[in-house]
């Protein structure tokens, strides 16, 4: 068994509580003024709002030091998601040259559709979903997106038997991550032909077009993506409270959705943290979460956990199994997925620990015991530099 980084750092965490100005800035509400410093700033950064930190800076900050700092990172991001959108559009066309259909997910697509400008919504890769109907494809569209991608040998039953739910290529230097599974929770999403169906095409800057998430998929999708991610960082939080703003979200469907892959607890609760913690209303189409799923679910996710950033990124990273394992009628699933997840294929494991010699046993548990110690040293050396400013003052 994976030796987990959060049983293995046990430092003290202090709770952490981010400036209201960072939480009117995720929610959407225009805020006149606010005491702007360096931490308010490397505390944006963190949790990826400096783009929403700059949109508003540009009018309102007297600071030049901090404004300047401001104006040059924003000019980074936006270079680079002229990056992003390049390497879209390539991927896209590689696939649609061969008659495969993929719909984009998240990335730069999501800030085009609900935020107001280049640059408020950072991304670092391509986020891709293959079609439902093209699954027996999985090994033609990775070799076309990376043509000596070391799993399109083995791939395609990979992805056949649900042991793997996604596969990730490089193209032009960025990451292209290749879907098979919308909601990626182990367990197979059932609705993915409804998903697919009610895609549309969205438009490209270059000229050509690519499917996107309908508004109330595309919430549901970010719902159980900002609870697998532990609620690290505001950006999350941000993007559901613009999906909601557009106001064309069916609420019923949404019920639906969640009830008919058994992750209505998980999705609601979610979303119930996400409008409390941004003093956001609850739709009134909805009833809010309760029951003994929704109390366990308030104790794995509890507030300690919520929103601590880089510190959110290196731990808590298996408790995105409870999603499946709480999903109402597929116990038996989740348990089935969580075992077989336990001893990866082979190719996985010769690709993740490729620089471990050696049979399959000795490389999976070599290679967890290294990426937990890297990731406890990782943890320690960054508690020590939060810790070291208190001890000095």
């Amino acid at each position: 068994m994976a030796i987990r980084p959060e049983s293995t750092a046990r430092t003290k965490r202090i709770p952490r509580r981010l400036p209201p100005f960072l939480l009117d800035l995720a929610a959407g509400r225009d805020v006149q003024s606010a005491p702007i410093d360096a931490s308010v700033v490397k505390l944006a950064n963190e949790h990826r709002l400096t783009g929403l930190l700059w949109t508003w800076a540009r009018e309102h900050l007297a600071d030049v030091e901090l404004k300047t700092e401001l104006a040059q990172n924003d000019l980074y991001v936006q270079a680079h998601l002229v990056r992003v959108w390049r390497v879209l559009e390539e991927s896209v066309a590689r696939l649609a040259a061969a008659g495969i259909e993929v719909a984009t997910i998240k990335g730069v697509t999501a800030e085009a559709r609900w935020y107001g400008r280049r640059g408020e919504r950072p991304c670092s890769d391509v986020d891709l979903l293959l079609s439902p109907r093209q699954l027996d494809r999985v090994a033609e569209a990775v070799r076309l997106l990376e043509p000596d991608h070391p799993w399109v040998p083995s791939v395609a039953p990979m992805a056949a038997k649900g042991r793997i739910q996604t596969v990730t290529a490089h193209l032009d230097d960025l990451e292209v991550d290749l879907h098979f599974d919308l909601l990626k929770l182990g367990i197979p999403t059932r609705q993915s032909s409804e998903v697919w169906s009610l895609t549309r095409p969205y438009l490209l800057p270059g000229g050509g077009s690519v499917r996107v998430l309908d508004d109330t998929t595309a919430l549901v999708h970010l719902l159980v993506h900002l609870n697998k991610d532990r609620f690290q960082g505001l950006l999350g939080y941000a993007d559901i409270a613009r999906i909601i703003a557009c106001g064309r979200v069916d609420w019923e469907r949404v019920e639906r959705f969640a009830g008919g892959e058994g992750t209505t607890v998980s999705t609601l609760r979610t979303l119930e943290v996400v409008l409390d913690e941004l003093s956001l209303p609850w739709p009134v189409e909805l009833a809010r979460p309760s029951g003994p799923r929704a109390r366990v679910w308030s104790v794995i996710w509890r507030p300690g956990i919520r929103l601590r950033g880089m510190e959110g990124r290196l731990r808590f990273r298996r408790r995105q199994d409870w999603i499946a394992l709480l999903a109402r009628g597929r116990m038996l699933e989740a348990l089935g997925w969580w075992f077989r997840d336990m001893w990866p294929p082979a190719p996985v494991v010769a690709v993740r620990y490729a620089n471990i010699p050696g049979p399959y046993l000795w490389k999976l548990f070599r290679g967890r015991f290294d990426t937990a110690r890297t990731l406890r040293a990782t943890l320690a050396t960054r508690t020590a530099r939060e810790i070291e400013p208190r001890e000095t003052s």
